[in-house]
């Protein structure tokens, strides 16, 4: 669970320093894409290693689960324009919702799946 509240807390710092540095010049959905990938490079040899003990090749498995990261871009890529643009729920905020919310997939999709014994 801390490697979790980690990963969760990395991606969040990420995507707010890009927000505040580039909102003026880059649309708001361009910053998850940045803030995904710079967290799953960050986070992944925590799962590895400590969430999942894993043994197996460190490319594929690192691909396998990129491939979960995505599932979580594209959960951001549908929740956060409902919660911006419908709900009117300011950016960073509407980013926190989904922070909480993802990682109780991520996690079992990891589990079953792309660190699978």
């Amino acid at each position: 669970m801390a490697v979790g509240a980690v990963s969760s807390a990395v991606y969040y710092a990420l995507f707010t320093a890009i927000y505040l540095t580039t909102r003026e010049h880059l649309h708001y959905l361009a910053i998850p894409v940045l803030a995904n990938l710079g967290c799953a490079f960050a986070t992944y040899p925590l799962q590895r290693r400590w969430v999942f003990q894993s043994k197996g090749p460190v490319v594929a498995g690192f691909l396998k689960f990129y491939a979960i990261c995505l599932w979580a871009l594209v959960f951001t890529y549908v929740g956060l324009p409902l919660l911006v643009e419908l709900a009117h729920v300011p950016v960073l905020p509407a980013q926190a919702v989904l922070i909480v919310t993802a990682p109780l997939i991520n996690y079992q999709l990891s589990k079953w799946w792309a660190f699978r014994r």
